[in-house]
């Protein structure tokens, strides 16, 4: 993946942060819905637990590679992470979790 250039039109709208849709469950004092939707490249959780999402670019004749942090949310505040739909916000990868996900 390269970078766009601030003049392309692969600036418009959600895509220009990343490429995968994610679902954060996170505590109700951060979010009253107890859930966080995010766009990004890389989701990484740190040592001390907080966990990153980035997007991410390739080098090219213009600009290095690089990362940018798209969202931070820190240790203790998220218990779960997952690829979302797109469609409906559901776990894409996960068949069974009850009270989440019913197939």
């Amino acid at each position: 993946m390269r970078r766009p250039s601030e003049d392309s039109e692969e600036r418009d709208g959600t895509a220009r942060y990343g490429r995968y849709y994610w679902c954060v469950k996170v505590t109700k004092d951060l979010c009253q819905k107890g859930e966080i939707y995010v766009m990004a490249d890389e989701a990484k959780v740190d040592r001390s637990g907080a966990l990153y999402f980035l997007k991410v670019w390739e080098a090219d004749e213009k600009e290095p590679a690089g990362r940018h942090i798209n969202l931070l949310i820190a240790a203790g505040q998220w218990t779960a992470v997952y690829a979302a739909s797109c469609l409906d916000g559901s776990a894409v990868a996960v068949e069974h979790w009850k009270g989440e996900v019913e197939r």
